[in-house]
């Protein structure tokens, strides 16, 4: 199901889930210039010596954007295993992309594995970075 208005998301919301889940956060909040909503910078450690940096912003009522920033593909897997446990009303709503494929014409999403731990979705995560680099 894509529900993505089930997320009831804030960026409030997020920041403080992202809070109570890492430590020594950073955040910043700033105005979109595209659509003048409110947009979180954030900088969180995923693991010990792996830093994610991203940014969230609600550009639909209630549906988060989250884009994380130079991730290596563990760095996103990590991060994304919190989003969908940690985050999300329910584990398939977590879909993600990349620049890559996007620069390429490819819009299309890729689902965040619904279970199963870190090799599944570091697995799932390097197979788009695959696709998208033509591979």
């Amino acid at each position: 199901m894509n529900d993505a208005s089930a997320w009831q998301m804030t960026v409030e919301g997020f920041v403080h889930a992202l809070s109570a889940a890492f430590p020594g956060v950073s955040t910043k909040y700033r105005t979109s210039s595209l659509r003048g909503n409110s947009v979180v910078d954030f900088e969180v450690e995923v693991q010990p010596g792996s830093w994610v940096e991203g940014v969230a912003t609600t550009p639909v009522e209630n549906s988060a954007v989250i884009t994380v920033v130079g991730a290596t593909v563990a760095e996103g897997a990590y991060f994304a295993l919190w989003l969908r446990g940690g985050l999300a009303p329910r584990p398939d709503l977590v879909r993600f992309s990349n620049e890559r494929a996007l620069e390429g014409g490819d819009d299309s999403e890729w689902a965040i594995p619904a279970g199963g731990g870190f090799e599944k979705v570091e697995a799932v995560l390097a197979e788009h970075m695959k696709a998208a680099d033509g591979a």
